[in-house]
């Protein structure tokens, strides 16, 4: 019997211990047994611990051998009482060492209690080969083949039903993960260095979620192929990961995936030996209908820095698109809402980590907003865009659309977009039964996310009849024309400069200071104010069926305020012109309803002896309302007896209508309009 124990022994001694006791088995037939025990052997990035090594000879050319460890380190890793047993080990030709039958088992590693079976052939220090076959822990089983020649290692290896929750230590913080791996593969490595691998793993049940809730995928189905080749200092390979099955939730996107639309990433290209810079020649994602792929990517990841991303895509289904990849990023806004069909295609170029060129084709697109704000249909165009260089022209058509209930028709418009602009050449389109034109539109702001723009606009012959008719109103008589020197739109905010001048009832109305916030919102805010000049109040009441007022009207709306579409306020004065010539009578219908307007109830001018007066003669008539909040003030032509005149009667028979109350809740005022009634206010 021959024995040994040893202390600390370094890694150079280690290895020449080892090479003693290998040279021991090729004269194992003159010793019964050997047995070796040292407390260390330390290596760099490698200690064990109580390294125990045992050989009993039974044959001429047979003995048994095991080996154990207190405890391994290795790359941070670490293993607690592993042994290996070979009942048989057989010395063949060449001093060719073999073991067919041996055995593997390991207290502790990170993934708990190993054990399973294992075989060997030790021909010398380069010329060897180690199996271990059906390695179990937990659930899972390992497979792994390791074969030396000359200075060339072979790595094959197949796990099955290996389980993620084995590594749950290792979890980043707060993060859950669960599901099922297999995964085959095999390595090469040649003087020490890895030079190819080709790795097949498959996930099913596959889950995660992050402790903040924002990265969550839930029983996922993938397949990841990976072959890869060291070749003149760099890895040239290719990689395919299709997801078939399952949901995905990276805030704020969502994604669906089954079998009719699954997810697959597919990249070809190379990596530098010092793993900073990847040139991808061939890169592709898919995703059903809803988008596809095609490019090539420079990427330096030692800055990182985007040194060149060069994509084509093409989305066979606009509306799907919209749902994944758009509606996600507009919740709570008008655009949170939309029916969108068609398709599109077109490319995209990314430089030193910004845009350089963008270009798009739709065809056959149609958007509505649900809520009726807006709509477009058979919507063709081809847009460019450039950072630098030459322009190009892009063009955009639709044949008809409507923003809000007012109807516009087809469009054919050519402009250029370059840098943080886009330019529109001059552009018509009809709309009820007119024409707007559009001129000088420039679009800036587009690189440093603050879009603003601009125009110059006319309006001409825009039909009355028409707007009333979209928006519901008694039918109109005249017409509106405008020349607007400036419309301008920064931060949300759309600002007109000059009049509207909008002829009607046989006089004119004049818009100025318009001005409307967050259009697109859930609350959009519009501010202007309104003149009027010698409107005809015949033509008015008529169109309006109160009842036959003669006369001419003037006035103004100063600060009339709509939020949501609501009015929340104004100053307002209509009233009869200082020299008007017109004819002052009002029938008693009229008169009936101002009364109405006035205190809730008719005088019923027919049931008294006034019935006999088919109309009567009235000096002047005025209206003052000051709307703040919920409350109305209400004026007139100041009565010395009280009170305020809102109809100051002339001749005989006179008739006065008189209001007494200064105040009145606007949502009582307002109801009394749309049944023709104020509030305290009587017939005299």
């Amino acid at each position: 019997m021959v024995s040994d124990t040893g202390r600390n022994i370094t890694h150079l001694q280690g290895w020449l211990w080892i090479g003693l006791l290998t040279g021991c088995l090729s004269v194992a037939q003159a010793v019964e047994n050997l047995q070796f025990y040292t407390e260390s052997v330390t290596g760099e990035g490698w200690a064990l611990d109580g390294l125990e090594v045992g050989l009993v000879v039974t044959g001429d050319k047979t003995a048994s051998a095991t080996a154990s460890v207190a405890s391994l380190q290795i790359a941070g890793l670490g293993l607690e009482k592993a042994e290996l047993r070979c009942p048989v080990v057989q010395l063949g030709d060449r001093n060719a060492w073999s073991c067919a039958d041996g055995s593997v088992e390991v207290a502790g590693s990170l993934l708990g209690a190993v054990g399973g079976s294992l075989s060997w052939q030790y021909f010398d220090a380069n010329r060897w080969q180690l199996k271990l076959k059906e390695i179990r822990f937990s659930r899972a089983r390992l497979q792994l083949a390791l074969v030396l020649a000359s200075n060339r290692l072979q790595i094959d290896f197949n796990l099955q039903d290996f389980s993620l929750l084995l590594l749950e230590k290792y979890f980043p913080s707060g993060w859950t993960l669960a599901g099922n791996t297999n995964i085959q593969g095999s390595l090469t490595v040649e003087n020490m260095a890895l030079v190819s691998m080709k790795i097949g793993a498959s996930l099913d049940g596959f889950s995660y979620s992050s402790e903040d809730g924002l990265q969550v995928g839930e029983d996922l189905s993938l397949r990841l192929d990976m072959d890869a080749l060291a070749v003149k200092g760099e890895w040239q390979g290719k990689l395919v990961a299709r997801i078939h099955q399952g949901q995905l939730y990276s805030d704020p996107f969502f994604v669906e995936v089954d079998e009719k639309t699954p997810l697959e990433l597919r990249l070809q290209g190379g990596l530098d030996v010092n793993g900073e810079r990847l040139l991808v020649q061939e890169l592709s994602v898919d995703y059903g209908s809803v988008l596809s792929v095609q490019g090539d990517l420079d990427l330096n990841l030692s800055a990182p820095q985007m040194a060149k991303l060069n994509l084509a895509f093409q989305v066979a289904d606009l509306g799907q698109a919209y749902e994944v990849l758009l509606q996600p990023l507009v919740i709570g806004n008008a655009l949170d809402d939309l029916d969108v069909g068609g398709q599109a295609q077109g490319r995209v170029s990314i430089g030193e980590n910004s845009m350089r060129a963008f270009s798009v084709m739709l065809q056959q697109m149609h958007v509505e907003q649900n809520s009726g704000l807006f709509g477009l249909s058979g919507v063709e165009a081809d847009i460019n865009w450039r950072r630098s260089g030459a322009l190009q022209t892009s063009r955009l058509h639709w044949d008809r659309g409507h923003l809000y209930q007012i109807a516009f028709g087809d469009l054919d418009a050519a402009f250029s977009a370059h840098a943080g602009n886009i330019v529109l050449r001059p552009v018509s389109l009809p709309v009820l039964d007119g024409q707007l034109q559009l001129e000088d539109f420039e679009l800036g702001g587009l690189l440093d996310g603050k879009p603003d723009w601009q125009a110059r606009a006319d309006l001409k012959d825009i039909r009355l009849a028409a707007l009333s008719r979209a928006l519901g109103w008694p039918e109109l008589d005249g017409s509106l024309q405008a020349t607007i020197p400036r419309l301008h739109y920064r931060d949300a905010t759309l600002r007109m400069d000059g009049e509207l001048l909008v002829d009607v009832f046989g006089g004119q109305l004049v818009v100025e200071g318009l001005k409307l916030e967050d259009a697109l919102g859930v609350a959009p805010v519009l501010e202007t104010s309104v003149r009027l000049h010698n409107l005809d109040l015949e033509q008015i009441t008529q169109v309006f069926d109160f009842g036959r007022i003669q006369g001419g009207l003037e006035g103004y709306i100063r600060n009339l305020q709509l939020v949501a579409w609501q009015v929340t306020g104004f100053d307002a004065v209509l009233q009869s012109p200082q020299k008007d010539h017109r004819r002052h009578r009002i029938s008693q219908r009229a008169i009936d309803n101002l009364t109405e307007l006035g205190n809730g109830a008719s005088v019923n001018l027919s049931a008294t002896m006034l019935r006999f007066f088919e109309d009567f003669a009235y000096e002047q008539l005025a209206l003052k309302i000051r709307l703040r909040g919920a409350v109305a003030e209400l004026d007139g032509v100041t009565n010395p007896a009280g009170g305020y005149y809102i109809v100051k009667g002339a001749g005989l028979p006179r008739i006065d209508v008189i209001g007494r109350n200064h105040k009145v809740a606007w949502k009582d005022l307002l109801s009394r309009i749309r049944d023709i009634r104020f509030d305290d206010m009587i017939v005299e």
